[in-house]
């Protein structure tokens, strides 16, 4: 019996995958579908393919040589799996998905997907059976967004119940935003040469972040005027676009029920007349935040140290985050900032930030529970204006844990 029933099980996924793999053929992405073929066909491996052999399979033997690569799997494995969701949104039955942590192409009976888990139980038994990234009774259409030349994306919208909650634990009873702009953190990436003819690498470099900086950069070490050069090129972390896009359809600016937008600019994209003009969120890492850093820390008690660090200055404490988790790293600790202040002008700046990505994602998550916030503002006697810093920890394949630091009032 067992034999007939693993029969039946692998024909239904071949059924399942070849309906599935005909409409994606309909597509333009040409990548995206040699993706769900190897992802297809990897699975009937006990061992899921590894990263770097999804990127040499889908952008050759250079991938090997290329640090991007890696980041450019995650994004084509994020939109199959969007493409997913959406050709089953609505539909009973079994489904294709692709697990979290994993890569490779399941079939499951039509139980709640890992995202579901995430919800509350209350909420999951209230909707039923939505798609992943659905959180509400109405499911609206998103806007698509366009970020530095990335393709179009769409997205499911969550329940406008559920945006309404998490804008009003946020700004209380003003919970309207004027002209909004969700801003990426990104840095200035500077092109390394050993010959003045041949780029052997793109770098980071936290103490250049504009023009200036580098100009700067340069009188301090003038050993380098020949081995680096500004090409205007900047990099945003996959980590931070995906929680920006979080972040746009839980607050509700996908132009969707209300018509409200939050566009996604680059931090580097900002200009001071924008920041008197707009209301800003800003979704990234704390070093990464440009133009809005010296804003974000006018008040605060905090003060960025490097790329890596926080200084309680009343307490004289130091917080330091683990931006890049080494290859043999089992856990990691990180540490999240949220803020909400108000400008000169009357414009708001919302702070969903962490040191790492750990701690970025972990106060993005926040939006999911604006009870939490509620209750983390009563704490400070409902200031309109504040500031909080929670500590991330977590382990490779586990959800993160948050443990409130600090939290108290601006002015």
């Amino acid at each position: 019996m067992k034999p007939e029933a693993a029969d039946e099980t692998q024909t239904a996924y071949e059924i399942e995958t070849a309906r599935f793999r005909e409409v994606l053929a309909k597509g333009r992405s040409s990548n995206q579908l040699a993706l769900f073929d190897l992802l297809v066909e990897r699975s009937r491996d006990h061992r899921s393919p590894k990263e770097v052999e999804l990127a040499i399979a889908l952008f050759g033997n250079d991938a090997m040589l290329d640090s991007t690569a890696g980041s450019g799997v995650r994004v084509y494995v994020h939109r199959l799996r969007k493409r997913i969701d959406d050709y089953y949104h609505g539909k009973e039955g079994p489904r294709l998905v692709i697990p979290k942590g994993v890569y490779r192409i399941v079939l499951q009976d039509g139980e709640a997907t890992d995202s579901d888990a995430d919800l509350p139980a209350w909420l999951r038994r209230l909707i039923g059976l939505p798609p992943a990234l659905s959180i509400g009774l109405v499911l609206i259409a998103c806007a698509c967004v366009a970020f530095i030349g990335w393709s179009l994306w769409s997205t499911v919208s969550i329940s406008t119940a559920s945006k309404s909650g998490s804008r009003q634990a946020l700004l209380g009873d003003a919970a309207k935003l004027s002209k909004p702009l969700i801003a990426v953190g990104d840095s200035r990436l500077l092109a390394e040469t050993p010959d003045q003819r041949s780029i052997r690498r793109m770098i980071l470099n936290p103490e250049v972040q504009t023009r200036d900086d580098f100009s700067e950069y340069l009188k301090a070490h003038p050993e380098s005027f020949y081995e680096l050069f500004d090409f205007d090129l900047n990099f945003a972390p996959i980590g931070s676009v995906e929680a920006a896009w979080t972040v746009q359809d839980r607050l509700g600016l996908t132009g969707g029920a209300t018509g409200e937008t939050g566009q996604l600019v680059p931090v580097s994209a900002l200009s001071a007349d924008l920041l008197e003009s707009h209301d800003i969120i800003y979704v990234g890492r704390l070093s990464q935040l440009g133009i809005l850093e010296s804003r974000v820390f006018a008040q605060s008690r905090f003060r960025p140290e490097g790329y890596d660090g926080l200084v309680d200055v009343a307490k004289r404490r130091k917080f330091q985050g683990q931006v890049y988790r080494g290859e043999g790293s089992a856990s990691a600790k990180d540490y999240g900032y949220l803020a909400v202040r108000t400008g000169s002008s009357g414009r708001r700046m919302i702070v969903l930030a962490g040191i790492g990505d750990s701690g970025t994602n972990a106060i993005v998550d926040l939006m999911k529970t604006p009870h939490v916030i509620s209750a983390l503002k009563r704490k400070i006697g409902g200031a309109r204006n504040f500031e909080a810093l929670f500590e991330v920890t977590g382990s490779s394949g586990a959800p993160s844990q948050k443990r409130l630091v600090s939290v108290h009032a601006l002015n």
